[in-house]
């Protein structure tokens, strides 16, 4: 809607995971080099944490696409499963047929199939995300199955995504042994200050923007109060603002529009729990309470998903009105006024 008035080929705060998109501040490059280590290296279990919308996702896909020579992949993102249930999932990513089998048949036909995969000399990746709703049982189930290997090395390599209550999960009594097989763990902090105007500015070129400086400095400061960093907030924050701006034929997007944007998110109850996520970690609740907090907060994300979108109709029906009533007006006045049309009086 507003592509065309800025000047973009395409819309350039989307949400979704677009490595295309990907900013690679000093933290994405430090988790990227950690994964790639930990691929190439055969490292076996890595730990990957950062809050909602860090951009855990989109650095995974942007990997996904630069690694090199013959794999396969298993992403889980379905993870409120039972340990069985979890299993089927990995056997249904990989094509591994275990319709009627039970537990230990279909971890036989598991076991096969890696083996199969490791003579053959492709690579095999198992990347469960939202990995913080698994349930004890199933981390267990996992530590398990990493155990499927040759005497030197693991036949596969599991990644573990989540937010941060992943890792104090992880400190539980129970899974120890599953601890001791981390052998890379990384936590993808938000952007600095400096990191978001990069981070806008960045998603502003690769959409292709005439102005790279559409946002003002004080605007792109009121961004990363509003934002903590982190990169889904500052996309929802940025692409209401270009709705605003649109509506008001506005050349820049200054502060005071972001504050506009930032005051109507408020009363939805988001920016509250931005600022319980940028928290010290002391002032935080025990990690059971986290579910539902992350619950809560995803579901004001779609709202104010919902509500961006429907703005944008509205906005767009709007304008539609204002072009038929100024034609309206204009042929009035040619009517009233014959000068306008050229014509002369009697």
């Amino acid at each position: 809607m507003y592509e065309s008035f800025y000047g973009f080929r395409k819309r350039p705060f989307t949400l979704s995971p677009d490595p295309d998109y990907l900013f690679m501040s000093n933290k994405h490059e430090n988790v990227y080099t950690y994964l790639r280590y930990a691929i190439y290296e055969n490292k076996g279990f890595v730990v990957i944490t950062g809050e909602i919308g860090s951009g855990k996702t989109t650095l995974l896909n942007y990997f996904l696409k630069r690694i090199r020579g013959p794999i396969k992949v298993a992403y889980i993102y379905n993870t409120t499963v039972s340990p069985l249930q979890f299993l089927r999932l990995v056997c249904q990513e990989l094509s591994i047929s275990v319709e009627g089998l039970d537990k230990a048949g279909i971890l036989h036909a598991l076991n096969e199939f890696l083996f199969r995969e490791y003579a053959a000399g492709r690579r095999v990746i198992l990347i469960v995300d939202e990995a913080q709703n698994l349930s004890l049982q199933t981390l267990e189930e996992i530590r398990l199955i990493s155990n499927l290997a040759t005497e030197k090395e693991p036949l596969w390599q599991i990644i573990l995504v989540g937010q941060p209550e992943l890792k104090r999960k992880l400190q539980h009594p129970s899974l120890k042994q599953l601890v001791q097989r981390i052998t890379v763990y990384c936590h993808l902090e938000p952007l600095s200050v400096e990191e978001v105007k990069a981070y806008v500015r960045h998603r502003l070129r690769v959409a292709g923007a005439r102005d790279l400086h559409l946002f003002t400095e004080d605007a792109l400061e009121a961004i990363y109060e509003y934002s903590g960093g982190i990169p889904r907030l500052i996309n929802i924050l940025c692409d209401t603002a270009l709705v605003y701006g649109f509506a008001d034929e506005l050349p820049r997007i200054d502060r005071k529009v972001i504050e506009a944007v930032a005051e109507d998110r408020r009363r939805s109850g988001l920016f509250e729990e931005v600022e319980a996520l940028t928290k010290p970690e002391d002032n935080l609740t025990s990690f059971e309470d986290w579910p539902s907090r992350v619950q809560a907060l995803e579901q004001r994300v779609r709202v104010l998903e919902a509500l961006v979108a429907e703005l944008s109709k509205r906005v767009e029906v709007c304008r539609s009105l204002e072009r038929d009533w100024r034609g309206v007006i204009e042929t009035l006045l040619r009517r009233l006024d014959p000068s306008r049309c050229g014509c002369s009086g009697a």
